[in-house]
């Protein structure tokens, strides 16, 4: 049996020079955190009994040194109930702690997960919360404005 959520894609936002400067011990510490943040995901979904429909969860990734993570959650072609968005984003942005790479400058990232058949539209380019608060700056540089010390 296919599983409610599922991840489609991954996005990288830094070129892969910048991001061997930023995270130092490669990109697998990054696809374990890609990895955990899906089974959050996957397990959060299959705890309900009920669907909420065909829809589009974009995650978008903030790492800053330190081990500090924050993830913004945009639901896409559908809604979900208030309390169960608010637990699912806390429960992201705790998750992986463990896992989370070592990052020695912002490292921006987005997850494009399906719930059911997945959107029928397609997901934008940036996080909603990224493209409000500052619309003209690539996702490192803005950092300071959406994700503060």
């Amino acid at each position: 049996m296919t599983p409610y959520f599922q991840l489609g894609a991954a996005r990288l936002y830094q070129p892969d020079a910048v991001l061997k400067d930023r995270l130092p011990a490669g990109t697998g510490e990054l696809a374990a955190y890609i990895k955990t943040l899906t089974w959050t995901c996957t397990e959060y979904f299959s705890y309900y009994s009920q669907a909420f429909g065909d829809l589009g969860l974009f995650l978008g990734v903030g790492l800053k040194p330190g081990g500090r993570a924050k993830v913004w959650c945009d639901v896409i072609d559908g809604a979900l109930p208030a309390d169960v968005y608010a637990a699912l984003v806390d429960l992201l942005n705790g998750a992986g702690a463990k896992v989370r790479p070592a990052a020695t400058g912002p490292v921006a990232l987005a997850l494009e997960g399906r719930l059911g058949a997945g959107p029928r539209v397609p997901f934008p380019e940036l996080p909603t919360a990224w493209q409000l608060d500052c619309p003209v700056l690539i996702p490192g540089d803005l950092f300071p404005e959406v994700f503060p010390e």
